[in-house]
């Protein structure tokens, strides 16, 4: 699996599992199918959004702890920001996602972070990109 695509799963469970666990954001409307297409709408902002604000690094798994955590406090703040314009512009186009307020987006920001995150260590990786972090290692 690509880097890529690691990212679009990651982003997708992550904005999922924010709306799922976090009382101050709702996606959708009244049945499953809506639902899944305001989280796919979500998912699709934060990509283009993430690719032209990019605060991930080349190398996906630092060394360091304070490179770690220097690029974990720029990516929630990244995500807690693109949470509050997501649910602006759904505002103005009339869709159903709701964010109420800067804690809720700060919540959903770090869930959203963290699951991303997870993806990107935990899923497997495919090709020469995985081998040369393997002997790297």
């Amino acid at each position: 699996m690509t880097e890529e695509n690691q990212r679009k799963i990651g982003l997708m469970a992550g904005i999922a599992l924010s709306a799922g666990l976090l009382p101050g954001v709702t996606l959708g409307g009244d049945g499953l199918p809506d639902r899944l297409l305001t989280a796919a709408l979500t998912a699709l902002l934060f990509m283009i959004l993430t690719t032209l604000v990019d605060t991930t690094p080349v190398f996906t798994r630092p060394k360091a702890p304070v490179v770690l955590l220097i690029l974990g406090a720029a990516g929630w703040l990244q995500d807690t920001l693109i949470w509050l314009l997501a649910a602006w512009l759904f505002a103005l186009a009339g869709g159903d996602l709701h964010v109420n307020g800067l804690a809720a987006a700060a919540l959903a920001g770090l869930v959203t972070r963290a699951v991303l995150w997870a993806a990107l260590w935990v899923l497997p990786r495919k090709g020469a990109e995985a081998e040369a972090e393997w002997v790297a290692g």
